[in-house]
């Protein structure tokens, strides 16, 4: 009855809008068609192709050879590399560890050129004896990527560290307005910025937070962020500087040090005028660098300075800021407009690849799946 039920869905879709077209700007997941390594421990079982496609032995946890291992177990740093049928603005890339996990120790995002851009760094350590899905948002990357190169500390973790598979999720599109090729659409790093406090004269300094983020994705203490002159000292402010006045769409601030501080944004106008964005109260997060992002749906005026209030008291810690986005509009923002008959499609046949996904959680008949998750590949894939 389940199958009928979603047969006669899929119909009355078609009937309803009578054409299919490309889903263009949906984000969508792609798992992997090409896999190489460092090292593998078979040609078969345990080989770097045992990534390929979806996971096959997770949620299960322990030593399978449906999954990746090195050829020795304890033997310092080892790396895959990943392929993927079609080059997307990478929204994140999901890893399935299935043994001893939590030895990876970069994450780089590779481009139609073959570079490898980093999006993620950090320390390995023991991540617990159950399989996980180690998740990694990419705030850095504007360019279109179709592969992805982990690299492993397997000292870190001792044991065999095992990869069943590893996926990537983005669009055709880019979120970022400059890369799209939109002529009014505007992403600016800060230019000029001073703060309440600084650490010291020559490093630390309100400067460091001019350009394009230079600590992201690390986390710690860096000299070339900025940082107030004492830690847990109570409210600071900064403010940052920028070429071009925009109605302001989004502020983007990369927090690399004890994130959360912030308690406040404002934009000022040119005419000195200060409106308040966003206010909310000081969080402690997890400790690893983020992009906290803050939208604006307040504020219709054009602006080029942005002031951030932080109460470091909140925030254990030195609490460090690597830079700041400022993405806006040349001319004023649009009401949303309401989705048209095919945008509707597409949304129904994203929610379809949704039900999909479910279905496997819970277990369904995989056969069925598999053939409706084609169906609903296909659809995506029409155009007119």
């Amino acid at each position: 009855m389940r199958r009928n039920w979603f047969a006669i869905l899929l119909f009355a879709v078609l009937i309803l809008f009578g054409t299919v077209y490309e889903v263009q700007g949906q984000s969508f997941t792609q798992w992997a068609m090409t896999a190489s390594a460092s090292s593998e421990y078979g040609s078969g079982d345990w080989s770097a192709k045992q990534m390929l496609g979806r996971p096959d032995f997770y949620p299960n946890y322990g030593d399978s050879g449906y999954a990746w291992a090195p050829a020795y177990r304890d033997d310092g740093l080892q790396w895959v590399e990943l392929g993927f049928a079609e080059a997307v603005y990478v929204e994140r890339v999901e890893i399935y560890e299935t043994f001893n996990p939590g030895a990876i120790v970069t994450i780089g995002l590779v481009d139609t050129t073959g570079r490898s851009h980093v999006i993620w760094e950090g320390t390995g350590g023991f991540a617990g004896t159950t399989a996980r899905v180690f998740s990694v948002k990419n705030g850095i990357v504007t360019v279109p990527c179709k592969g992805v190169r982990i690299t492993l500390d397997t000292d870190s973790v001792s044991g065999w560290n095992e990869i069943d598979a590893v996926s990537i999720t983005g669009s055709h599109n880019s979120p970022w307005p400059q890369a799209q090729g939109a002529s009014d659409m505007v992403v600016q790093w800060a230019s000029g910025a001073k703060a309440s406090s600084q650490y010291r004269e020559d490093r630390w300094i309100p400067e460091q937070m001019t350009g394009i983020p230079d600590v992201y994705p690390k986390y710690g203490d860096y000299d070339t962020a900025w940082v107030a002159s004492t830690s847990d000292g109570g409210e600071e402010w900064v403010e940052l500087y920028y070429d071009e006045a925009v109605y302001v769409k989004r502020i983007d601030v990369y927090e690399t040090c004890n994130p959360g501080a912030i308690v406040k944004a404002e934009i000022i106008d040119e005419t000195g005028r200060t409106h308040v964005v966003w206010g909310g109260r000081a969080q402690v997060a997890p400790e690893e660098s983020r992009i906290f992002s803050i939208d604006n749906i307040n504020v219709d005026i054009p602006a080029r300075h942005v002031r951030l209030v932080l109460q470091t008291d909140q925030v254990p810690g030195w609490n460090e800021i690597d830079a700041v986005g400022l993405i806006g509009t040349r001319t004023m923002m649009q009401e949303p407009r309401a989705m048209g008959p095919l945008e509707q499609l597409a949304s129904v046949i994203l929610r379809l690849g949704r039900a999909v996904e479910r279905g496997r959680e819970e277990r369904l008949d995989s056969a069925f799946l598999q053939e409706l998750e084609e169906i609903v590949r296909e659809l995506s894939t029409i155009s007119f």
